[in-house]
């Protein structure tokens, strides 16, 4: 059984007789928002598709974080302007953006986001909080957090290890004030009547001292922990997945239910926790700093239905990292070969279920020409689509329209992660690197341009033969034979790219035209 769909039982078996479900996630746009993210959607999104395929009604809720407090400054912003520092304290929907395109900072993160949800064909609805805190939507509940502020603190002061202290549970409030003059939460509460609901702050940035009244002062915001229950019973939250940090034994999950079932009188929604992704060779990632990989960037090079497809077959628990190295190639073969499983019914339960999930609009008739074989040879005609076609034509394989959106992937994947797969053959010979090879070296040479110049056609099954015939020593053993083969293909890539490695050399050497690369193998 798929991840999501025991999600989806255990849901349905906890709330007998419920026919809508509301699936949420939460997301801060303290800077552009990373891949990792995604989890957070993903997660929810596959349980909404698994209870929604079990005949139950389901919605998936995004709450964007946009009336928290900018803490730092992300690297990103610092390489637009360098006094965007000055804006620290006030809330994110309140920021202008650095360059000028939105109508806030927040905005501008939140919509590029918005638009990589929408290509990966995620149906979602939104929640701004920025616009919920200011609407006055959550008075009661920011009115029952501050009259039980005292039960609040007891609770929060079971997961620490000092002592609570009486004279601190006193002063203790459970919300924070954005000044009305500067718009900086460096404030603190000096008094609060419970009588009139009237809280007098002072900020320590401007020196302004005002009394406002919470029925009808807006800029004020619950702490995390009591934040997000309150939105659970606002919503009505059935599910919702959090960072595995969230569900530790002092977590913020755990200190969220306590005070969902004992302040707000709710019970607190399913919970799954995730793990981390990565970015290979830089570790996790995280908005706030800018060292992130977003979506956007991942769809260049990865079609929608892979990213969901490498979502839906992890378990939430399950790390795994984002590269742009040859691992893509093999994300891309795959899923491609996954992909024909299913569509043969020889693919296990399992299986069929991440594919269901994955897929946008059903099963493809037939799959897109590999990933790897485009990237073979798309370089040598420079990403032509019709080039392109004409060569794959020539070793029997299809190329249509179908097929050019991959070989846009391919293309982003070279130019802008590996341009040093970028193989273009030599204008003139190489006769400074031909000088240098021994006998045995130039002789396999020779006979492989022989071998082509004499065959009007051949196959790329053909020359790869051909090749380990005239490579490979029968009283060798396969390791030997292997180090020779790998010494032997760096030889032909020198001399037709000047490089020590290339593109697939039997299906380039069958697919192009030999005029074109023959004078550079003639000696």
């Amino acid at each position: 059984m798929h991840w999501a769909e025991r999600i989806a039982d255990e849901l349905i078996s906890e709330n007998p007789g419920k026919e809508e479900f509301l699936c949420a996630a939460g997301t801060s746009p303290s800077g552009r928002v990373h891949i990792g993210n995604f989890r957070d959607i993903a997660t929810p999104y596959f349980v909404v598709r698994a209870l929604r395929a079990k005949g139950k009604k389901a919605r998936l809720m995004l709450s964007w974080d946009d009336f928290d407090r900018l803490r730092k400054v992300p690297k990103n912003v610092t390489e637009i302007t360098t006094d965007f520092d000055k804006y620290i304290g006030m809330p994110y929907c309140m920021i202008p953006d650095p360059e000028g395109k939105y109508s806030s900072y927040a905005e501008a993160n939140e919509k590029e986001y918005e638009r990589s949800l929408e290509e990966m064909g995620i149906d979602i609805e939104y929640r701004y909080q920025g616009k919920e805190y200011t609407s006055g939507r959550y008075v009661d509940g920011i009115l029952t957090a501050m009259h039980k502020r005292k039960e609040i603190y007891d609770i929060l002061m079971k997961y620490k290890t000092q002592d609570s202290d009486e004279g601190e549970r006193e002063t203790y409030y459970p919300l924070g004030v954005y000044c009305s003059c500067c718009g900086k939460d460096f404030t603190e509460i000096i008094s609060y009547d419970e009588n009139t609901e009237d809280i007098t702050y002072r900020c320590k940035v401007c020196g302004k001292t005002e009394t406002v009244n919470l029925k009808t002062y807006h800029m004020v915001k619950l702490a995390w922990k009591i934040d997000w229950p309150m939105r659970w019973g606002v919503e009505g939250v059935d599910f919702e997945p959090g960072g595995i940090d969230h569900a530790a034994a002092s977590g913020s999950y755990v200190v969220a239910k306590d005070i969902a079932k004992e302040i707000f009188g709710i019970k607190a929604p399913k919970f799954q926790p995730y793990g981390w992704l990565s970015i290979a060779g830089l570790g996790d990632m995280h908005s706030s700093t800018g060292n992130n990989i977003t979506p956007a960037t991942v769809l260049e090079v990865y079609e929608p239905e892979m990213i969901r497809w490498l979502f839906a077959k992890y378990a939430p628990t399950d790390g795994f990292a984002f590269n742009f190295d040859d691992t893509i190639i093999r994300h891309y073969s795959e899923f491609d070969k996954g992909l024909e499983a299913v569509r043969k019914g020889e693919a296990d339960e399992y299986n069929r279920s991440v594919y269901e999930l994955c897929m946008i609009g059903g099963l493809r008739e037939r799959n897109k020409v590999p990933f790897g074989v485009l990237a073979s040879v798309a370089t040598i005609v420079d990403f032509k689509p019709s080039s392109v076609k004409d060569i794959l034509a020539k070793i029997g394989v299809d190329f249509d329209e179908n097929d050019e959106e991959r070989l846009i992937r391919v293309k982003n994947w070279i130019t802008k992660h590996q341009p040093s797969k970028m193989y273009k053959l030599l204008a003139e010979k190489n006769e400074e690197f031909y000088s240098t090879l021994n006998d045995e070296e130039k002789a396999v040479v020779r006979s492989l341009y022989d071998h082509l110049s004499k065959n009007e056609s051949f196959t790329e099954q053909d020359i790869q033969q051909y090749l380990y015939s005239i490579i490979n020593k029968p009283e060798l053993s396969k390791k030997e034979n292997t180090v020779r083969q790998q010494r032997f293909f760096s030889v032909f890539y020198n001399l037709l790219f000047g490089t020590d490695k290339g593109p697939r050399l039997y299906l380039f050497l069958c697919a192009i035209d030999k005029s074109d690369y023959l004078r550079l193998l003639e000696f």
